[in-house]
């Protein structure tokens, strides 16, 4: 009965006239209380969300390349009220009948292919459109645009400088491995909203960067979040072989604290997931210098930064979300009664997100 009532909050628009900042906050309060599902993954990955009170939703895709530094990295999200991204004030509303399939996003895109390119560093305005014989996702700031078209399983990826080509993509599925996963957390049953939602793709790529023949492994993810932004570390590393460590933590209270949350961590080989256990993260230095030493029962893995790109988000809080471009030093790890070096696997290029601070 309390859940039916919430849905059907009704303002008399008198009200929403007089106090229209009020009326706004108890519109997005009641979308707590309805329920979501997905059909298909495509169905996540391509719509515009009616965002709840403190709710948020974001585009990430990621293509390496493990035997050279090339590495795309696109990133694009919203939320519930105003925000500064970087150098840019944004306000990044609910997405109601006016803005049903065109919203304004945080942006950060860039690419790295001997040195380091920056598409768009704080905006895009995003456009997506969904249909039975395909979808397509347009990010545009000025002549800047980055556009993926394409159906499950298959996609295609541009981005472009005005007439100019930086980077294109034919996306498909792994010959072995997982090829997407949908996951729920925080589900919980009073309020249906709250917790988060996300498409997983693992894939692989055939392209070209900057007119250069370029194939590897593709990453895309859409999160659809209702819940604080809060610290976390993840680390995903490929390496030539096609063998690949992945590694996630949340820090709710920051580095300071020992405290993690919903840790996973996993070596990908020959399609089969094995856990590992006990991960611990270090860093050492700052920005482009910095270096990555995750160890665990059974594993030495050493990283070293050679490019990065900061995201910074601010409204009465401050969060900040750093990316780098990594590449495996060394290697040593110890899975299913085999022994793993750089030798087995091969070169390795990855990213490591650093994310600090909080955002309501």
């Amino acid at each position: 009965m309390y859940k039916k009532h919430i849905e059907k909050i009704y303002v008399h628009p008198s009200f929403g006239k007089k106090f229209p900042g009020l009326c706004k906050k108890l519109t997005e309060f009641s979308r707590l209380f309805k329920t979501k599902s997905y059909h298909s993954p495509d169905e996540l990955f391509f719509a515009i969300e009616d965002l709840p009170a403190m709710g948020k939703e974001y585009w990430f895709l990621y293509f390496c390349t493990p035997t050279h530094d090339s590495q795309v990295v696109l990133t694009l999200g919203r939320s519930t009220g105003p925000v500064r991204v970087n150098d840019t004030s944004l306000e990044v509303q609910a997405a109601g009948r006016e803005c049903k399939h065109r919203v304004p996003c945080a942006a950060v895109c860039w690419m790295y292919n001997g040195e380091k390119k920056v598409l768009f560093d704080s905006f895009a305005e995003v456009e997506l459109s969904a249909s039975k014989t395909g979808n397509m996702l347009l990010a545009q700031n000025g002549e800047n645009k980055m556009i993926v078209s394409g159906k499950y399983p298959h996609f295609n990826v541009e981005l472009l400088s005005g007439e100019k080509e930086l980077f294109r993509a034919k996306i498909f599925p792994p010959k072995t491995g997982l090829p997407y996963e949908m996951i729920h957390l925080l589900e919980t049953k009073l309020v249906p909203r709250f917790g988060a939602t996300m498409i997983n793709y693992y894939f692989e790529f055939e392209g070209k960067v900057s007119g250069r023949p370029l194939s590897g492994k593709a990453y895309l993810q859409k999160v659809v979040a209702v819940l604080p932004l809060a610290p976390w570390n993840w680390v995903r590393v490929h390496f030539a072989s096609g063998a690949a460590i992945d590694f996630f933590t949340g820090k709710p209270l920051g580095n300071q604290s020992d405290m993690r949350v919903a840790s996973k961590a996993y070596f990908e080989v020959e399609g089969r997931q094995i856990p590992l256990n006990g991960i611990k993260l270090q860093t050492f230095m700052e920005g482009d210098c910095r270096r990555w030493v995750m160890t665990g029962e059974g594993l030495y893995l050493s990283l070293q930064t050679y490019s990065m790109q900061p995201f910074v988000m601010k409204n009465k809080m401050e969060f900040r979300y750093d990316e780098f471009l990594v590449r495996a030093t060394d290697l040593c790890l110890v899975a299913d009664g085999k022994t793993y070096t750089l030798k087995e696997v091969g070169e390795g290029r990855g990213i490591a997100e650093d994310a600090s601070g909080y955002l309501i």
